[in-house]
């Protein structure tokens, strides 16, 4: 589910580019620094993590000439660092696949915006609406953050991938629906489990490890 190599126009490169700088600027400007930086062991989870979204991007599955889809797993990795660390996990899984010739650098900028950004915004911005809206429970964490959330994501950082292939003139409306968006519902079923399953494992193992759950917010007198 990437934009491949030397598609897009000169003008959709720079505004990908030009978005994915600002926002990981932005990232770096306010991520809570203070939470890693002396503790090892949130140091080796944030780079564990990022080889395992490596390894999980490196499963495709081709669907029509010049697309492919891959798992994304934003939402988890969202629920885990929040949305500053997220964002930089993917840019530097996104570099290393860059560097190793699984994407192309020019398309590097708009790839991170649509598969990486948009999905992270949904993610956090879900989170924040039940967190203020809905009843702070362990199912509603589990089965709406990070299993409904996880597919909702998934569609829409689907859709504005289309968007931009689309205005973009690499692809017609009527190949992408054809091809690519008739098999939304088997990709978006696959990815909510992985993100339900991942984060329900480490609530109940490892809670530690995620940064937007406490037992005392979610579990305390249920």
């Amino acid at each position: 589910m990437n934009i491949p190599f030397g598609v897009l126009a000169e003008s959709w490169v720079l505004f990908g580019w030009v978005s994915a700088l600002l926002l990981l600027f932005f990232a770096l400007k306010t991520a809570p620094w203070h939470k890693v930086m002396e503790d090892r062991e949130a140091q080796g989870v944030f780079i564990a993590t990022a080889l395992a979204v490596f390894a999980l991007w490196s499963v495709k599955a081709g669907i029509g000439p010049g697309l492919s889809f891959h798992f994304i797993g934003a939402t988890f990795v969202t629920l885990m660092f929040g949305w500053q660390f997220a964002s930089l996990l993917f840019a530097l899984v996104m570099l290393a696949m860059a560097s190793l010739g699984q994407l192309g650098f020019d398309a590097l900028g708009m790839n991170w915006v649509v598969v990486a950004a948009v999905p992270i915004a949904v993610t956090w911005i879900a989170l924040r609406l039940s967190y203020r809206f809905l009843p702070r429970h362990f199912f509603v964490y589990t089965f709406l953050n990070a299993f409904l959330v996880g597919a909702i994501a998934m569609i829409v950082s689907v859709l504005a991938l289309s968007v931009v292939l689309v205005w973009g003139d690499v692809i017609s409306w009527d190949r992408l629906s054809y091809q690519f968006l008739v098999m939304l519902p088997m990709m978006a079923a696959p990815e909510a489990f992985i993100n339900g399953f991942v984060m329900t494992i480490l609530i109940l193992y490892r809670v530690n490890w995620v940064s937007t759950f406490t037992d005392d917010q979610y579990l305390k007198g249920k």
